[in-house]
């Protein structure tokens, strides 16, 4: 936990960063988007077409999340710029629902706000009080369309029976008047996403909720494709799959995507395991098919993986991988921790700035929530907070300083074409 004396160090830290990217937080309601919002113009840069895409003219975006009470305490702590970018997600098939809060769009079916946060148990989540909250910060959306709980729903979804659901969420874009990133149906290739494995489908519901936002004049959004780059995943399906196989089309995509939570050349270990193509090959292949495509890649979830940053300790994170969930637990420095995981991070994105144009990190205590906390069902993930390790936050805040990082902040803004 932070002390007083570490508090005093962060805060400090904090003073260099902001001052080190030219920006200041918001402090005042005239700072709100309800009491001044934003008006479209043309942006700079590389701009495909059709869409302008927000793509920054130079840097990276640094985009936070995945939950609005984790992006909150990160905000109170003081501890580092205005996120560039707030990850949220929605499930497209609630939206009309007030049983589960609409999906967690914080808008009824009237467009009325709602207070009611939807939280299946892997965080808090309400998009429009996301956008609010945090005004000079872009929206990252992963909108599910997966059949998980929804069998051959992406037939229905194709068929026109949720057309009334994509109206709510243009509703919500619109709303936020700001730069929005759609990423629809994240992660098409991982076993645990039912439904995608029927390529075409995807393709097809891809395409569909596009032009009907489309339609509907929404006009703020760019589309981000995004692939589960998950050793993981290979291992499940016992093969690798060739993502081209679910390419929407250069028409339909603005941002090619990725995960990443593993080390970046880590290969399992398990009993019987066999070696699969590693987070950084499968993250090159991505990047290959971007710069084949002339276009932008988000690193849309990032992590350590199974790292406790509270506890500065590591354990196994599943049994296809390296063992039972949250055993086998080391007990590590911060620097080790850096070096094993950030450090390999932060140098791949510097050695490939030229398409890796944004960044979404998690920083979150993954074992507090119950969806990922025991008894691990879906692996231990442990607690990526950056702000709770003083020598991590450190790092941290020199590796995301200077231009080459965008953070939020009217400037921001105005890059991304939106003037405050």
């Amino acid at each position: 936990m932070i002390t007083s004396g570490k508090t005093v160090l962060i805060n400090l830290l904090a003073v260099f960063a902001l001052i080190s990217c030219g920006e200041s937080s918001p402090t005042s309601d005239d700072d709100s988007v309800l009491n001044h919002g934003f008006v479209p113009k043309p942006a700079g840069g590389f701009i495909p077409e059709p869409a302008r895409g927000y793509i920054p003219e130079k840097g990276t975006l640094l985009i936070m999340g995945q939950d609005i009470l984790s992006v909150r305490e990160l905000r109170a702590s003081g501890c580092c710029p205005e996120p560039g970018g707030i990850t949220t997600y929605l499930g497209l098939y609630n939206l009309l629902s007030e049983e589960t809060a609409f999906g967690g769009l914080g808008m009824d079916a009237q467009g009325n706000p709602v207070d009611a946060d939807s939280d299946g148990g892997g965080g808090v989540m309400n998009a429009r009080k996301a956008a609010e909250e945090f005004p000079y910060s872009t929206l990252a959306i992963g909108l599910d369309i997966t059949e998980n709980n929804h069998p051959d729903f992406l037939k229905h979804l194709v068929n026109g029976d949720y057309d009334a659901h994509i109206v709510q969420l243009g509703k919500l874009i619109s709303r936020v008047n700001k730069p929005v990133y759609l990423r629809i149906g994240y992660e098409f290739d991982g076993a645990w996403n039912l439904g995608y494995e029927n390529n075409q489908i995807y393709i097809n519901a891809f395409r569909y909720i596009v032009d009907k936002l489309r339609e509907l004049k929404v006009d703020n959004f760019a589309t981000v494709w995004q692939a589960s780059t998950s050793p993981v995943d290979d291992i499940i399906d016992g093969k690798h799959e060739d993502i081209r196989t679910w390419y929407p089309g250069n028409d339909y995509v603005d941002w090619l995507g990725s995960s990443w939570f593993l080390g970046i050349d880590e290969q399992p270990i398990a009993e019987g395991a066999t070696k699969v193509a590693s987070q950084r090959q499968l993250t090159d292949e991505v990047l290959a098919l971007a710069r084949e495509k002339n276009k932008p890649v988000m690193i849309a979830e990032s992590a350590p993986q199974a790292f406790d940053l509270d506890k500065l300790t590591n354990s196994h994170h599943a049994a296809v991988l390296d063992g039972p969930p949250s055993t086998g637990t080391r007990v590590l420095t911060a620097q080790e921790i850096w070096q094993q995981w950030y450090q390999p991070f932060f140098d791949y994105i510097a050695d490939n700035r030229d398409v890796i144009r944004a960044v979404a990190y998690i920083s979150a205590d993954w074992d507090a929530q119950p969806m990922w906390g025991p008894p691990y069902e879906k692996g231990y993930w442990g607690d990526s907070r950056i702000h709770v390790n003083d020598a991590i936050l450190t790092n941290w805040l020199q590796a995301t300083a200077g231009e080459d990082w965008l953070h939020g902040g009217r400037r921001l803004m105005q890059q991304l074409g939106y003037e405050p």
